[in-house]
């Protein structure tokens, strides 16, 4: 596990310099945004959202407006879970850090490990801001071998290696008010989705046991729809009564023309009195002038960001 803060990250004063200045020409181009794009969490809440960034890596990190236009998505919220990180050197999401600090100098980074069965490794991170988060103890990836163990070994052999990347979970508490959650997040593999999706529950039992803290929130690129997975699944998955779904099955959280939805966000019932009743997409395509900047949506991601808003102070656990 790494925190990291941008002061530490290496990058110089200069490149802060000039993503300034790319961040002031694209204001420029901000289009009228829809009603999909969601206003900036108040004082009583806090937005958590979760965003696959598609391919991320040193490549996607040298092209400065993709950069900027991340960075401004990731600021809008005050703790994103992201994934598909595919950068063996590290700069990438050190970089986006910089740049998401560069706006607003409170965001930290918790950094996973790389995981995956083949040599194409991904990793997970959460952006935090240190000024309405704060983390309590220690970020773990889910031990999925079974084997007791404190620190995990991802048994890629073995019969209890239930996922291609094992979920990454850690423990907020707001800095104002009471709320504090347990988040895991979570890629799967698109033709093990039915499965791994299934093996949820058990993780957010785990992350409960973990933290002695029964409001946990998993959250990703679940790929929980289409091809990979019939949606009258997550009724059986996660029931009502037992889960509460923050991005239902009729939200389209897909770039293309297809109406897909691979992300998701589910909390244990528990969280029910913190959630402040607005969720949704992030629609960048919409937010931002892409073709003004001679980018298209796909360079963003072919995922949207799926989010939503908490109460602070409505927690009684």
């Amino acid at each position: 596990m790494t925190t990291l803060s941008a002061e530490r990250s290496g990058i110089t004063g200069s490149v802060v310099r000039s993503v300034t200045v790319i961040f002031l020409l694209l204001a420029l181009s901000v289009c009228t945004w829809g009603q999909s794009i969601h206003p900036l969490s108040s004082e009583s809440t806090v937005t958590i959202a979760s965003f696959n960034l598609r391919v991320f890596g040193v490549a996607k990190a040298s092209k400065p407006a993709v950069m900027t236009i991340l960075a401004q998505i990731i600021d809008r919220y005050d703790l994103v879970a992201v994934q598909e990180i595919r950068d063996k050197s590290g700069t990438a999401i050190q970089k986006l850090l910089t740049m998401v600090d560069a706006e607003n100098s409170n965001y930290r980074l918790i950094l996973g490990e790389r995981l995956g069965r083949t040599s194409s490794k991904e990793q997970y991170a959460y952006f935090y801001n240190s000024s309405k988060l704060e983390l309590e103890g220690s970020p773990y990836t889910y031990d999925d071998d079974n084997d007791g163990s404190t620190v995990n070994k991802v048994d890629d052999t073995g019969l209890n290696d239930l996922f291609e990347r094992e979920p990454y979970l850690a423990h907020f508490k707001t800095t104002q008010g009471a709320f504090d959650f347990v988040i895991a997040d979570l890629h799967t593999k698109p033709s093990d989705a039915t499965k791994e999706i299934s093996y949820l529950p058990m993780v957010m039992t785990d992350a409960a046991k973990h933290y002695g803290e029964k409001d946990v929130l998993v959250v990703g690129d679940f790929n929980a729809d289409g091809s990979y997975f019939k949606e009258s699944t997550y009724q059986s998955d996660f029931p009502a009564g037992n889960f509460i779904w923050l991005i239902g099955n009729s939200v389209d959280t897909n770039v293309a023309r297809s109406d897909r939805t691979y992300d998701r966000m589910v909390g244990s019932e528990s969280m029910a009195e913190d959630f402040e009743g607005l969720s949704g997409t992030l629609r960048f395509d919409q937010m931002f002038d892409l073709r003004a900047m001679g980018l298209k949506a796909l360079d963003i991601s072919d995922h949207y960001p799926v989010w939503a808003e908490f109460y602070v102070d409505n927690d009684t656990d």
